[in-house]
């Protein structure tokens, strides 16, 4: 039977041995797997020793209660029960191998999965391996003006995924106080995390910042995304006294020089 290679060396660097008690079966599989959000996620086990199989089942662990999905014998073939029925494919590798691949996985998904060999004569022997969906969103950021004070930017950074993202802002010295962080579960089983802060102008225009950095860390990838800081956020920062003395001071002056000249004039005359 062809298959891809690609499969038969994951089976060969599967890690974890099983011996059932008594039993000169032993059954290669790994006890942790795990997968994306919407993807497919394949798993393995692989029954060592020669033996007569008669059927290959696979059961999921709902609570405590195993739940047939899945069984493939040489007589009927591959036989798939609902809800996994458009979902689960369940194959052989000759002679003694077998695999499952569920299709875009959902949270549902996550669970332990047993694979039981039915081998003549010595009835069942199997593997648990459990499986764990991971998920992630990007970064979003938003960038405030605040209208009480122009001192001073608002700024709000989140992520959502499962584990909960890592976010962090560089660099972390044009912050006035730490970040408020909040979290919050959302119904599908994963956390967005939300961290709000204040920005300082004055640190922003002494270390002649351009952008602001925001990091994201989880298992699934990392990321970094550049906040930029505009001109006219930069020029907001100018209080109206400031623009009084920049542009005042040359005026009055000049008035005043005008007002030396004319009397000066005027005494000659």
């Amino acid at each position: 039977m062809g298959f891809p290679l690609h499969f038969i060396l994951h089976l060969l660097m599967l890690p974890i041995w099983v011996q059932g008690s008594g039993s000169p079966h032993r059954i290669k599989y790994k006890n942790n797997e795990t997968a994306v959000f919407g993807e497919n996620v394949t798993i393995f086990c692989n029954l060592t020793t020669p033996a007569d199989i008669v059927q290959i089942t696979w059961q999921k662990i709902q609570g405590s209660l195993p739940q047939n999905i899945g069984t493939y014998s040489s007589i009927y073939g591959e036989t798939i029960l609902p809800p996994y029925r458009d979902r689960l494919h369940c194959e052989v590798i000759e002679p003694n191998s077998s695999f499952i691949t569920i299709r875009e996985v959902t949270f549902e998904d996550e669970a332990c999965y047993k694979c039981l060999f039915n081998v003549f004569p010595h009835g069942s022997h199997g593997g648990q391996i459990c499986l764990t969906i991971i998920a992630l969103s990007g970064l979003k950021t938003e960038l405030q003006s605040n209208l009480d004070s122009e001192d001073f930017l608002r700024f709000i950074y989140s992520a959502m995924g499962k584990p909960v993202p890592q976010i962090s802002l560089f660099p972390s010295k044009v912050l006035i106080n730490p970040p408020e962080e909040y979290l919050a579960q959302n119904p599908n089983g994963t956390v967005t995390i939300t961290k709000m802060c204040n920005i300082s102008l004055e640190t922003v225009r002494s270390l002649g910042l351009q952008y602001l950095t925001v990091r994201m860390d989880h298992p699934l990838r990392n990321e970094e995304k550049i906040v930029p800081l505009s001109v006219k956020q930069e020029c907001t920062s100018h209080s109206p006294y400031t623009w009084l003395r920049i542009v005042g001071l040359p005026i009055l002056l000049l008035c005043f020089l005008s007002i030396v000249i004319y009397l000066v004039w005027r005494k000659k005359k």
